[in-house]
């Protein structure tokens, strides 16, 4: 099955179009970064990377793509997906990403999983983007991509564990980060006790 028959998948705004001067009609958006999506695939606690916002005509609002829970995120260029969740509702999704809206047939955390960690979707998006100065997926392609639909109880069971082991490799790189520094203070608390002798 296509992706096309149990998803709409669009690209995210260009911003340059849509970004105007701060005004008293223009809206503030937060923007979905990939910054955002790194975080979620590979924690670092320490990082410190500022929101990125933009302005838009109030007018513009109803037809911008806002995040919004339960849409899968892919990144064009990094070819990872994410599905989105309650924190990241309301900021504007950028043209560097497809939005991926499934139809009730298809999981969102299934989905995630499958594009990034299926054999079958990995091969698929390296042959898609193989021949090409600039390695980035099209819309069309992603419309054709071939992924397997079990019945959704076997999704859920299959986003959920996802998810769950997803959690647990966040934790346990932030214990490392965090052991890291603890480390780093106590070596440099005896470093100081040496040089105060």
């Amino acid at each position: 099955m296509n992706l096309e028959q149990c998803a709409s998948v669009v690209q995210g705004a260009f911003l340059s179009r849509i970004q105007i001067s701060p005004s008293p009609e223009a809206v503030k958006l937060s923007v979905y970064t990939m910054k955002e999506m790194n975080e979620w695939l590979s924690p670092d606690p320490t990082s410190t990377e500022n929101q990125q916002d933009v302005h838009v005509a109030q007018e513009r609002l109803g037809s911008l793509p806002l995040a919004k829970e339960g849409l899968v995120l892919i990144s064009l260029t990094g070819q990872r997906a994410v599905a989105l969740q309650r924190e990241h509702i309301g900021k504007i999704i950028p043209s560097n990403f497809a939005i991926i809206e499934p139809t009730s047939e298809l999981h969102p955390d299934y989905l995630e999983w499958f594009i990034n960690e299926h054999p079958d979707c990995r091969k698929q998006l390296k042959i898609a983007t193989q021949g090409s100065s600039i390695t980035a997926l099209s819309i069309q392609m992603l419309r054709a991509l071939e992924i397997i639909l079990p019945p959704m109880d076997d999704q859920v069971k299959i986003g959920s564990v996802h998810r769950l082991l997803h959690r647990k490799n966040r934790l346990l790189q932030e214990r490392i980060v965090w052991e890291q520094q603890y480390i780093k203070q106590i070596i440099m608390g005896y470093l100081k006790e040496e040089v105060n002798r």
